[in-house]
């Protein structure tokens, strides 16, 4: 091999292991984060994510014709309100929230870690290999 070989050779091998190193480290980042969060903060977990903190839906019912007694179709409609709200408020509030994003919180860690580790031991074992060699 050339000189300009080995130098692009040698710049490729270490950059890849530079690329999985940091995405091992952010991958274990976001598992030590959500472990801590879950079991020595869990206020700090409860804040954090957005999905848990939205609204319930809104409904565009009239106040003004519920005066009197409400109609089938009305009655309907807060039928329909009441059932969306205890369907919102079951899938966003509480652990079942914080725990569905815990779970994904993970899940993308581990890939991280699953594809960035093994990538990040063949490149180095090579560059070692490289280096006894010499």
């Amino acid at each position: 091999m050339t000189d300009k070989v080995k130098l692009i050779r040698t710049i490729y091998l270490y950059l890849a292991v530079a690329v999985s190193l940091i995405f091992t480290g952010i991958g274990t980042g976001t598992l030590l984060n959500t472990g801590l969060k879950y079991y020595l903060f869990p206020k700090a977990e409860k804040g954090g994510y957005n999905q848990c903190n939205q609204q319930p839906p809104v409904y565009a019912l009239d106040k003004n014709s519920f005066a009197g007694v409400a109609t089938a179709d009305q009655k309907i409609q807060l039928e329909n309100l009441l059932r969306d709200y205890d369907q919102w408020k079951a899938a966003n509030t509480g652990e079942e929230c914080y725990s569905a994003q815990r779970q994904s919180n993970v899940v993308d860690a581990l890939t991280m870690i699953v594809i960035a580790l093994p990538i990040l031991l063949v490149h180095w074992r090579i560059i070692k290999k490289e280096k006894s060699e010499k």
